[in-house]
């Protein structure tokens, strides 16, 4: 979330919580877990495409403004609350 709202593109594995928080191939690109291989080819394949870094960026930017700032997740866990 962190390299999202600092509006870089995330590689990460796709393992517990991430895959709710990185949208594979929008806000970043995600890869089997132990992969070696996959996340090397991800890193290339972002460092040879710097318009795909900078769309993947600013989407990861949005998602967190839209989705992980203090006042929407508070909001989403006081709905949550009331069911």
């Amino acid at each position: 979330v962190e390299a999202m709202a600092s509006g870089l593109p995330v590689v990460a594995s796709r393992t517990g919580g991430i895959p709710e928080i990185v949208v594979d191939g929008e806000t970043g690109l995600l890869v089997d877990r132990a992969d070696i291989g996959g996340l090397a080819a991800a890193i290339i394949e972002l460092l040879a495409d710097p318009a795909r870094r900078r769309r993947m960026g600013a989407a990861g930017r949005e998602r967190v403004l839209r989705r992980f700032t203090w006042a929407a997740v508070a909001g989403r866990l006081e709905e949550a609350l009331r069911c």
